[in-house]
C-alpha cells in the first residue's frame, strides 16, 4: 500500500515520516495541497493523510479533486487538524474524508487508523474482484442466452409448407429470452397435415430446454419423430399417428417432473386437405377457436389432462369441419390470461370478438399481429408474466 502524506508543518511531517518508515509503508511527503495533487495524480495512492490547512491548495480543496477524480473513493482518506468542533469534522467529512483525527496525534491512534483503512481497502478489492467476476459472468450468460434465443427461434416454421388449399401463420412473443411455448407446421404426407402448439410450465432456462426437446420429439424426421409410426424400418414406411395416440406417448414419455413439477399443455391438429376437416386432441391446452366466414365464430373444448399430470390418462380427439374462407387458431394461454393494471384477465370472449372482427377486415397475418398488439395494449406498461403465441389456418376457396 502506498500513502499520500500531505502535511505543510515541518515538524509534523518529519514525524510522520519516522512513523512510517517505523511501520513499514512506502509514502510520498508533500507541503502543500497542489503538489500533493501533482503526486496523487502520478501515483493513484491507496490512502492519503492530509491536513485540513495547507497553502495554495488545502486539505478539502485537495480531497474534493481526489473524489473527482477517483469517483468510486477507491482511495482512503484520512484527514487531520486541530480543529475539533464537530462541524468540522462534518465538513471534512462531507468533502469526501473517510476517517477524521484531531491534532495532536498520537502514534498508537494513527497505525490503528491506518490498519482499519487497510482492511477495509482489502474487503472492497476483493468485493470489487468479485463484482467484476460477476459482470463477466453475466456478460457471458447474456451472450448465452441471446444465441440460445437465435437457435430456439430458427426452429420456428419460418417458412410453412405451400398448400393450395390452406395457408398457416403464426405469431410468438416471449416474456423471456428463451421462450417456453412452441410451435410448428409440418407436411405429414401428400393429404395432411400436422400442427401444434404447446406451452411448458414455468419460465427460463428450464422450460425453453423442455420446449426444444420436445420440438424434436415432434419434428419431420419419421423415425425419431412421435408424429410417425413406423411400419417397417428396412423399407422405411411409416404411418401417420392420429393425435390422440401423439399425445399418450407424450404422457408416458414425458411424465411430470417431481422436483421442479415441471409439465405441459399441448394442442395437436392434423388438417385434411381433401375433406378440409381438422382433427385435434387438447391436453389440458385451451381449446381452439374457429371463425367463419359467414361472421359466426365457435369455441371448442379442451380434450384431456395436462400431458405428465396423470399416468395413463386416456385422450379423446375432436373433429371439426371448416369450409372456405374460415380460419381455426390455435393459442396458448398466455393471450386469454393477459392481465391490465386493474388485474383484469384479455379473456376468451374479448380475444373470440377480435378475431371475429378481423375475419372480414384483415388477413390471416394481419388478424395474428392486431390480435397480439391488442393483448399487449390490454397489458399496457406492465411486464409479460407469460409467452403469447398463436398459430391460424385458414382454408383457401
Amino acid at each position: 500500500m502506498r500513502i499520500l502524506v500531505a502535511e505543510d508543518n515541518l515538524t509534523i511531517q518529519t514525524w510522520l515520516k519516522i512513523n512510517l518508515q517505523k511501520w513499514g509503508y512506502d509514502f510520498d511527503l508533500a507541503g502543500d495541497g497542489s503538489v500533493a495533487y501533482e503526486l496523487y495524480q502520478k501515483y493513484g495512492h491507496d490512502l492519503a493523510i492530509i491536513d485540513w490547512v495547507m497553502p495554495i491548495m488545502d486539505g478539502i480543496e485537495l480531497i474534493g479533486k481526489i473524489r473527482e477524480r477517483n469517483s468510486l473513493g477507491k482511495t482512503f482518506i484520512i484527514m487531520i487538524s486541530a480543529k475539533k468542533e464537530g462541524e468540522d469534522l462534518i465538513s471534512g467529512v462531507s468533502a469526501g474524508a473517510d476517517d477524521y483525527i484531531v491534532k495532536p496525534i498520537k502514534a498508537e491512534e494513527l497505525h490503528a487508523r491506518i490498519m482499519a483503512a487497510e482492511r477495509i481497502l482489502r474487503l472492497e478489492k476483493a468485493l470489487q474482484e468479485r463484482n467484476d467476476s460477476l459482470e463477466s459472468a453475466n456478460a457471458q450468460m447474456k451472450q448465452d442466452m441471446a444465441l440460445a434465443a437465435r437457435i430456439q427461434q430458427s426452429f420456428l416454421p419460418h417458412n410453412p409448407p405451400q398448400l393450395e388449399k390452406a395457408i398457416f401463420k403464426w405469431g410468438l412473443l416471449s416474456c423471456d429470452a428463451l421462450a417456453g411455448d412452441a410451435l410448428n407446421v409440418i407436411r405429414l404426407c401428400e393429404n395432411r397435415v400436422g400442427f401444434y402448439v404447446l406451452d411448458v410450465s414455468g419460465h427460463g432456462v428450464a422450460a425453453a430446454l423442455l420446449a426444444m426437446t420436445l420440438i424434436h420429439t415432434l419434428s419431420a424426421d419419421k423415425p425419431n419423430s412421435l408424429l410417425f409410426h413406423t411400419l417397417d424400418t428396412v423399407e422405411k414406411t411409416y404411418s401417420v399417428r392420429p393425435p390422440s395416440e401423439v399425445a399418450t406417448r407424450l404422457n408416458q414419455q414425458f411424465p411430470m417432473d417431481d422436483i421442479i413439477g415441471q409439465y405441459f399443455t399441448f394442442i395437436y391438429g392434423i388438417l385434411d386437405l381433401k375433406t378440409k376437416s381438422v382433427c385435434y386432441v387438447s391436453a389440458g391446452h385451451p381449446g381452439p377457436v374457429v371463425t367463419r366466414s359467414t361472421g359466426k365464430s365457435e369455441s371448442f373444448p379442451s380434450t384431456g389432462m395436462p400431458i405428465g399430470f396423470i399416468e395413463g390418462c386416456k385422450y379423446s380427439e375432436q373433429t371439426i369441419q371448416l369450409n372456405p374462407g374460415d380460419r381455426l387458431y390455435f393459442f396458448s394461454d398466455g393471450i386469454p390470461e393477459s392481465t391490465n393494471k386493474y388485474n383484469e384477465q384479455f379473456g376468451n370472449s374479448r380475444m373470440t370478438r377480435i378475431l371475429q372482427n378481423n375475419q372480414s377486415k384483415f388477413n390471416l397475418r394481419d388478424s395474428i399481429d392486431n390480435l397480439a398488439t391488442s393483448a399487449l395494449k390490454w397489458n399496457g406498461l406492465s411486464p409479460m408474466t407469460d409467452d403469447m403465441s398463436i398459430l391460424g389456418l385458414e382454408i383457401q376457396s
